[in-house]
């Protein structure tokens, strides 16, 4: 196999995983935070909208990230290999990521978002945001774990 072919491949994972990772580190260390400092109806207007956005395009993201990566095992020569098995670590990031997304982020992201096309404030606009942030962290972490693994497939991929 080409070293371009093989790094395309290991590109490509790499990349789409980064975009979600961008973002849940984004809204771990500084969008969390911040929003702890607005009042109920920002917050939900903001984040309802932000939210309506996101669960539009980042699913993009998370299924190229999981295709792509899924496929990377084969390329980077199987459980034999070290590139391989870290293959391997990458999806288990990637769908911790994506279990706490879907159990409890995209639920309140739902409720977010139609009270933000409503005008609505729901009275527990910041318990639903406290539920949203009880798995940012998760999500941060098992991010960064799957990032770290295609760092290290990229680094291991056969020449």
């Amino acid at each position: 196999m080409s070293l371009s072919w093989s790094s395309g491949l290991g590109a490509v994972p790499l990349l789409s995983s980064g975009g979600v990772y961008g973002v849940d580190i984004f809204f771990a260390l500084v969008a969390r935070p911040a929003l702890r400092r607005v009042d109920d109806a920002s917050l939900t207007q903001v984040l309802g909208h932000l939210h309506a956005v996101a669960d539009a395009r980042m699913p993009l993201f998370g299924a190229t990230a999981l295709l792509t990566t899924g496929g990377l095992f084969f390329v980077a020569g199987g459980w034999p290999t070290l590139a391989g098995r870290l293959a391997l670590l990458a999806p288990v990031g990637l769908l911790t990521q994506l279990a706490a997304y879907g159990l409890v982020a995209q639920p309140v992201n739902k409720r977010q978002t139609a009270a933000a096309i409503h005008r609505h404030t729901p009275p527990d606009a910041r318990a639903l945001q406290d539920r949203w942030d009880s798995v940012i962290g998760l999500r941060a972490g098992a991010l960064t774990l799957a990032v770290a693994a295609l760092i290290g497939v990229a680094l291991h991929l056969p020449r």
